[in-house]
């Protein structure tokens, strides 16, 4: 009798070649990897369209990465920066911690709902850069103008998010919850809140775009002042290099955060994860 190893080894040779790259395959059409390549093909073909001078518009992204490099070794933009985050954490966090609580309140009280709804529905409607004039009268041109176009852009989304959790909580678990002699915060905390927490988390991360998207647009306004002012000055200048070397950051950033939130939806509604992942086996 032959060897057994000796007269499959070739085939289980190929079996093992054919499984790996299956799985080198997998890797690189996986979501992940499709987006790393499709980052790098446009940074290609961005340093080509620059080396071609397409548009004055559009440097080699080597000079904007060289510009990137010298612009945030200065004094003056590392300031600015400071003063950006400052007014972005203090507004941001005045945004989300009222838009829950009157989002919870419109979900849980009709009184509530009956009271805020128009005005919700209204500055969602509104173009909110017509706005910024009368923040400017209210406010003065400084800081607290910054902060309260901030809360604006993202206040409204929370709130918008929050109710609708609220309102999607199944009955049945309330009237349970009530027939057990629950109160109202054993409710909210027990049962509203892990119920309405997948809409809410969502609320939060696109309120971090917005509200990124109001502080650049308010410093742009308010007198020049931030990294909006620094995008106004070297646009205005058309120091081109270094506009993207300030506005690439700024996205870089945005993105970061909102991915951020994504991964915290991931870790604090374990629920969801193990259906993501059961629905991805399947």
């Amino acid at each position: 009798m032959g060897d057994p190893a000796r007269d499959h080894g070739p085939r289980c040779v190929l079996c093992r070649w054919q499984c790996a790259g299956v799985k080198w395959r997998r890797l690189l059409l996986s979501n992940g990897a499709l987006s790393v390549w499709s980052v790098l093909v446009v940074l290609v073909l961005w340093e080509i369209a620059g080396h071609l001078e397409v548009s004055f518009m559009l440097p080699p992204l080597s000079d904007v990465i060289s510009a990137m490099v010298d612009v945030w070794g200065r004094s003056d933009v590392q300031q600015s920066v400071l003063d950006t985050a400052r007014s972005l954490a203090i507004g941001f966090t005045m945004a989300i911690t009222g838009g829950i609580a009157v989002g919870l309140l419109m979900g849980r009280f009709r009184v509530a709902e009956w009271a805020f709804d128009m005005y919700v529905n209204l500055f969602l409607s509104l173009p909110l850069i017509a706005l910024i004039p009368i923040f400017l009268l209210l406010f003065g041109f400084g800081e607290r103008a910054v902060i309260a176009i901030v809360v604006v852009y993202t206040f409204f989304v929370v709130v918008v998010n929050t109710f609708t959790g609220v309102r999607s909580v199944d009955n049945s678990l309330v009237e349970m919850a009530e027939s057990f002699g629950a109160r109202e915060h054993q409710l909210v905390r027990r049962v509203v809140l892990p119920a309405a927490l997948p809409l809410m988390l969502t609320g939060v991360r696109i309120g971090v775009g917005r509200s990124i998207k109001g502080i650049i647009i308010a410093e742009q306004v308010v007198g020049l002042v931030g990294i909006g002012g620094l995008i106004q000055r070297y646009g205005g200048a058309f120091q081109i290099e270094e506009l993207y070397a300030i506005i690439i950051p700024i996205g870089l950033f945005g993105l970061l955060a909102m991915e951020s939130v994504r991964v915290m939806e991931w870790y604090a509604l374990p629920w969801i994860r193990h259906r993501e992942v059961s629905a991805a086996a399947e």
